[in-house]
């Protein structure tokens, strides 16, 4: 008798859930480290052991803190590949971990939402999967935002009392100082520096020159700026006194240092630590900063022409500048203008420039399949970029375990159990080992980008299907196609929105 076996249809077999984790930590002490390498630890361990689920990698940030996710790298990651199909459920300890700015959290939850990728939040028992989990994140997630700006209230409390007293100077020593035990001491080699200076601006010299002769000199190794230059002349800290609460943090998310222009108290705290210029320089130097301020204030605002900030030199890498020659309108490089020897890019009619574009548009338009053949191309590396992914799992797994290594030796460490010495040499060897994988995870993770270019082609093909040639030149047109031009003396390369790079004959040809 024949034996017949069912093979079910797709829709009919059970589909593994891609479930991916998010982990973070919010401080560099040694105990967080710690927390962060269990995290690891627990949810690969946990993903993989569901046989219902697939593991869809593990996001995790570390040593970050703040209300605002957008310096999370792997937060925005994480969101990134739920757009892209690639995680079904997310799993996360708590509210605190994933956000605590309840607007970012209620709006990345409900985008989650929106494209069926779940949230289960361990700590507080929430499944966004379930109907009623929103109102109770909201109250939850507003909650440990009152936390985090309860904590900056009272750090900001802290210092504003030693401020008040007079304790507390700076956090940070400029140059010319170090900074020791709370207490800025002048250093004695640096010092010199800053006297020189004074004394350099007080003899008649500008910024500009002192900047260039230093950096002429190649003393201490830095580069120097006018405006460093002016910075250092205007620092009340060179007399010995300090104006602190020159920035501040106001009380409303995402928390962000801001400029004080009188929103809260500032105090000037006098003969507050040892100065290294005497007062009579520096109130001599603070006149003739306001003498020459008053001197150069621009007249109006900077006009934006449509060149602006796109062209580049390709001798020297430096911007050109718009430039007014006999009447004709012209860009010249910076570096060009300021001294002929130190580039040889001759100046450069703005009429070449549109010559130029006008040509390559029009060729554009009439050779539509490069930015086909471009598309054709893009698709392949991203099936072979999809091909790569079990190498990022297989690299994440890798770090993780370095990271479990390293945790486990700190425990041994800690009860004796083996010399500091050998701690320090393998938990060293094991970060190093960490950060190389990391710098590879990095390389793979780059052909997201390539997502990106295949959309800003697919606009640019859109475009030229119903452009029409052009007869003149048009800033319009020129903004949507051009990021940047580099220029050389015979010829220009034109880079696309898109990143390809173009190159065209100086004039119309």
């Amino acid at each position: 008798m024949p034996q017949v076996k069912v093979i079910p249809a797709l829709s009919e077999q059970v589909k593994k859930i891609r479930v991916a984790a998010y982990a973070r930590v919010s401080s560099d002490s040694a105990d967080q480290l710690n927390s962060f390498a269990t995290q690891t630890e627990y949810y690969t361990s946990y993903i993989q052991s569901q046989a219902e689920w697939e593991f869809a990698g593990l996001y995790a940030d570390e040593a970050v803190s703040g209300t605002s996710t957008e310096k999370r790298e792997d937060f925005q990651r994480l969101l990134e590949d739920c757009r892209a199909g690639k995680i079904d459920r997310i799993l996360v300890k708590s509210i605190s971990r994933f956000a605590r700015n309840t607007l970012d959290c209620i709006e990345a939850v409900r985008e989650l939402k929106r494209i069926g990728v779940t949230v289960k939040f361990e700590k507080e028992g929430i499944d966004t999967g379930n109907m009623g989990g929103e109102m109770l994140l909201s109250i939850l997630s507003a909650a440990a935002q009152e936390e985090s700006l309860s904590i900056s209230k009272n750090l900001k409390w802290s210092y504003q009392k030693r401020m008040k007293s007079g304790e507390f100077i700076t956090a940070k020593a400029p140059a010319g100082y170090r900074l020791q035990k709370g207490v800025l001491l002048p250093d004695p080699k640096q010092a010199t520096i800053i006297q020189r200076i004074f004394h350099q601006y007080l003899s008649g010299q500008s910024a500009e020159k002192i900047a260039e002769a230093w950096n002429q000199s190649h003393f201490c190794g830095r580069h120097w700026s006018p405006s460093s230059i002016r910075y250092i002349l205007s620092n009340e800290k060179y007399v010995g006194d300090a104006l602190v609460q020159k920035n501040y943090t106001p009380p409303v998310l995402p928390l962000r240092e801001k400029a004080n222009k009188g929103e809260v108290p500032q105090y000037y705290i006098r003969h507050s630590h040892q100065g290294i210029v005497s007062r009579t320089e520096y109130e001599a130097a603070q006149k003739l900063l306001a003498g020459r301020r008053l001197l150069h204030a621009p007249k109006k605002e900077k006009q934006q022409y449509p060149l602006s900030r796109k062209l580049r030199c390709g001798c020297c890498g430096a911007a050109l500048h718009h430039h007014q020659n006999n009447g004709a309108v012209c860009w010249v490089c910076v570096r060009h203008r300021k001294k002929k020897e130190w580039c040889a890019l001759p100046i450069l009619q703005e009429k070449e420039v549109f010559d130029s574009f006008l040509n390559l548009h029009n060729k554009l338009l009439e050779n539509q399949e490069i930015f086909k053949t471009m598309l054709s191309q893009l698709r392949e590396w991203q099936a072979k970029s999809l091909r790569m992914q079990p190498d990022a799992v297989l690299l994440q797994n890798r770090i993780s375990e370095l990271m479990k290594q390293n945790h486990s030796l700190a425990r041994l460490q800690a009860k004796g159990c083996i010399d500091s010495a050998v701690f320090i040499e393998r938990s060293q060897y094991n970060r190093k080992q960490a950060e190389e994988l990391g710098w590879k995870l990095r390389r793979l993770r780059k052909s997201d980008q390539t997502e990106l270019v295949r959309k800003e082609t697919q606009r640019l093909l859109a475009l030229f299907e119903e452009a029409d040639p052009l007869l003149e030149f048009s800033p319009a047109v020129f903004q949507s196609l051009v990021r940047q031009i580099t220029v050389y003396p015979k010829k220009f390369y034109f880079q696309l929105t898109n990143g390809l790079v173009l190159e065209e004959r100086r004039g119309r040809t």
